[in-house]
């Protein structure tokens, strides 16, 4: 049976929407870390979705807006749900559930502004990635959530669902991106963090960089002209 190119790519978009779903109903009987992986299951298709459309040549429009219902389903919707029922339900209704749901707000938020731009950017992301932010607080609630109190998380997810709609610029993971010399510095610091101290404290300190770096790089970024391809960084 003859299967249409494009098929394959909203394949793994729909994969990346049932990860959410069951992640999801995993939550709703506190099976924390399993609907965390799921999530940053949900992650790694929807990584792939575009680079297998475009290796297709089967990039649509269909498949551009499956790609957004796919991020606000999984790193919007499950992941808001997630952090209510690993973390912020201890702080109850009204505050935990509307701190919750800052994050498929603002993922919805940031996704609606992202289809409507004309000509997107190629080297950064306006605002923090949605997948990122999912995944971010993913791994935190599956893995680290008896590492740090809820106050944490409440506060990590008040800072994430405002860089999610910011302005400030977020760089793709292109080799461009891992030459500067800053991205070396986080590479150095994990490499030692994994052998000095443990795997566990290592991983935490990708998640925190990139989670501010958006910051750092809009501060550091000093455009001549408004196409990206003239920006440099000041070191």
């Amino acid at each position: 049976m003859f299967i249409k190119k494009y098929f394959i790519p909203n394949f793994l978009s729909l994969s990346s929407i049932l990860c959410g779903f069951i992640a999801i109903i995993l939550a709703s009987y506190n099976e924390i870390r399993f609907a965390g992986i799921l999530i940053i299951l949900g992650g790694i298709f929807d990584g792939l979705d575009g680079k297998v459309a475009r290796a297709l040549k089967a990039a649509n429009n269909m498949g551009k807006e499956m790609d957004s219902l796919a991020d606000l389903t999984t790193f919007g919707i499950a992941t808001g749900f997630l952090l209510y029922q690993g973390s912020l339900y201890k702080f109850g209704p009204p505050l935990g559930i509307l701190i919750a749901a800052s994050i498929p707000i603002c993922a919805a938020i940031r996704l609606a502004r992202f289809n409507t731009k004309t000509k997107p950017t190629k080297m950064y992301f306006e605002g923090m990635p949605t997948t990122w932010a999912g995944i971010s607080i993913a791994i935190l609630q599956a893995f680290y959530i008896r590492f740090f109190p809820p106050s944490f998380f409440l506060t990590f997810v008040i800072i994430t669902s405002f860089l999610m709609i910011s302005k400030f610029r977020y760089y793709k993971a292109n080799k461009a991106f891992f030459k500067r010399l800053s991205s070396l510095i986080v590479i150095i610091t994990f490499l030692f963090t994994i052998f000095v101290i443990n795997l566990q404290v290592a991983i935490l300190i990708p998640i925190f960089w990139y989670t501010v770096s958006g910051i750092f790089f809009s501060i550091r970024i000093f455009p001549k002209k408004d196409n990206i391809e003239t920006l440099k960084l000041k070191f």
